[in-house]
């Protein structure tokens, strides 16, 4: 089996840098493979989104719901410098890499595109970051939830 077409669920945590890692190493090897990372900003589901929040810096009053939407632009707009200047890197180095940035459950959203598109390979690290992000993950870990729910080989790193 060949692996053209592999999937990277990246967190900016260490073991998705060494996933991303592994996944050049691989392509290196494998003519006219694409390597396409995947970052899932998780949704934060509460009652409170018609509560109002005061910034701490200007006094403005706004919506938990305005507050939550440019919260997810920041947070998209920092992953895609990084994983921008990480795909420089590697396409210094012949490596193709696309990013795709999406919104929801991490697991979710990993098991979809790899269906949707026809991953051939998930390389993916073991653990993802720690602290409040562990919180909002839920029970049991995204890379063992993806591992069980897609069709194709799924390469842990630790």
């Amino acid at each position: 089996m060949t692996f053209k077409k592999i999937l990277v669920p990246y967190d900016g945590s260490p073991m998705s840098d060494k996933a991303m890692e592994k996944a050049v190493e691989i392509s290196k090897l494998v003519e006219g493979s694409q390597i396409t990372v995947i970052h899932v900003i998780q949704e934060i589901s509460t009652p409170i989104f018609d509560r109002a929040i005061r910034s701490r810096q200007t006094g403005k009053v706004t919506s938990f719901a305005e507050y939550m939407t440019t919260a997810y632009q920041e947070i998209r707009k920092m992953m895609e410098e990084g994983l921008d200047e990480r795909k420089r890197k590697f396409e210094a180095q012949g490596i193709s890499i696309n990013i795709y940035i999406t919104t929801g459950n991490p697991s979710d959203r990993i098991v979809d595109y790899a269906t949707n598109e026809k991953i051939d390979l998930i390389i993916i690290g073991s653990v993802g970051l720690t602290g409040v992000s562990k919180f909002f993950k839920g029970l049991g870990s995204v890379s063992r939830n993806v591992a069980e729910r897609v069709s194709c080989p799924v390469l842990i790193i630790r």
